[in-house]
């Protein structure tokens, strides 16, 4: 989408990217409509093979060696309610109604080494099978979106309200098995930090607190929000761009239920089964001490303290280069940062501007965890209508089993005249 200047939706990827439509309307839900899947680690296939037509099987040792010691799954939605913008020879003026939904989930390597191996194989060893990260969120975006040319550069800024709806995310999060290399006593310790928001317990079902539209209108989970991007007109052939994208904040304050846990932990250094089965009743009272203190390790206690989370911030850079009027070749590099991790993704692409009724992309994308991703996109502008589909991954929609990755973007516009007339 950074790539397609021509829509005004690009602008939300790169602030400084200025449509050439006068005046463009996104029509509601029908416009500016988007999802993507993520999974760093395993797609569908690799992990389940088919037998025969009714038999699956599972050979998660050919995966496993394969992970990383930490891996990611995302995905979400976004779906526009409502946007416009308007240009003019040296600026651009607009704004847009979003609603978002975003989750990105982090688990170990260690725990499938764990479910699979067993301790055995790890003897004087530590798994971590516990260190999970989640970060889950339905929010609502209120955003202005502004360009200015000043001589060879283009500034661009768009400011946001956010309004959070839901949200569930992991403060802290380990469970840490060790197996002694002399004993095999097994030490565990756990710490577990949970943060929810807009998830009903007991009481407010009771009381008919979550109903949708006490979802929907919700107003007390406030944060602020703003992308901020430039770019620089070299020559008359090559232009260089970029900016952070989501650089903000929620705090949760409504319907909170957070739960802790530890930290604990605990040593069990075994039993003997030769006593238990002759009956010795002290073996089943210390297997019994050593259930309670499992159960006291998890044990959770609630609170209802505010808690503030961040937005999965991206920095990007972009470069082309104009073979002629219709001709443009480029790329880009993009960084995502969630939970102490980096995400890349390199892009180099191709695009054709047959004339404003007509442009296409292709593009070739090398992903973190996915190095194989053919997309594109198409704009249409017909009888003042605007029409675009964008991917980055076609063969996703071919063999979706088979990907890692997908992100679709479409959407319709209104559209009227042109920033910049030829002479």
């Amino acid at each position: 989408m950074k790539l397609l200047p021509q829509l005004h939706q690009s602008q939300w990827f790169n602030a400084s990217n200025q449509t050439d439509v006068k005046i463009s309307v996104g029509l509601p839900v029908l416009s500016g409509t988007s999802f993507y899947i993520f999974n760093s680690g395993f797609t569908y296939n690799s992990l389940f093979h088919r037998v025969n037509d009714s038999t699956m099987s599972i050979h998660p040792s050919s995966f496993i060696d394969k992970l990383k010691n930490r891996n990611m799954v995302a995905f979400g939605a976004n779906v526009s309610i409502l946007s416009a913008n308007v240009a003019f020879e040296k600026y651009t003026i607009g704004f847009s109604v979003t609603d978002r939904v975003d989750a990105r989930f982090t688990y170990p390597k260690d725990l499938f080494r764990f479910a699979w191996y067993g301790n055995g194989a790890y003897i004087g060893e530590s798994l971590n099978i516990g260190n999970f990260g989640l970060n889950a969120s339905w929010y609502r975006e209120y955003a202005l979106h502004g360009t200015y040319n000043y001589g060879k550069w283009v500034f661009g800024a768009s400011p946001k309200l956010l309004f959070g709806k839901t949200n569930i995310n992991t403060k802290e999060s380990y469970l840490q098995v060790y197996t002694d290399a002399d004993y095999y006593a097994i030490t565990a310790q756990t710490e577990m930090n949970i943060q929810t928001s807009g998830f009903a317990d007991s009481a407010d079902r009771a009381e008919g607190r979550m109903a949708f539209p006490g979802y929907a209108f919700n107003s007390k989970n406030m944060g602020l929000g703003i992308d901020l991007g430039a770019s620089y007109q070299l020559n008359d052939k090559i232009k260089i761009a970029g900016g952070i994208n989501n650089l903000g904040y929620i705090k949760w304050k409504s319907n909170i239920h957070g739960y802790k846990a530890g930290p604990k932990s605990i040593t069990f250094e075994g039993f003997d089964l030769a006593n238990m089965l002759q009956g010795d009743s002290s073996e089943f009272i210390s297997t019994s001490q050593y259930l309670d203190s499992v159960k006291n390790m998890l044990k959770f206690t609630k609170n209802t303290d505010p808690y503030k989370t961040s937005l999965p911030v991206e920095f990007y850079a972009v470069g082309s280069y104009d073979i002629n009027n219709k001709h443009t070749v480029g790329a880009q590099l993009s960084i995502q940062s969630f939970s102490k991790r980096a995400l890349f993704a390199t892009t180099v692409y191709y695009r054709l501007n047959l004339s404003k009724h007509f442009s296409g992309v292709l593009t070739y994308t090398l992903k973190s965890a996915s190095p194989f991703n053919l997309g594109g996109a198409i704009v249409a502008r017909f009888a003042g209508m605007q029409w675009y589909l964008s991917t980055d991954n076609w063969w996703a929609s071919i063999r979706p089993l088979d990907s890692k990755n997908m992100n679709v973007n479409l959407g319709v516009n209104l559209a009227f005249g042109d920033r910049t007339k030829k002479k």
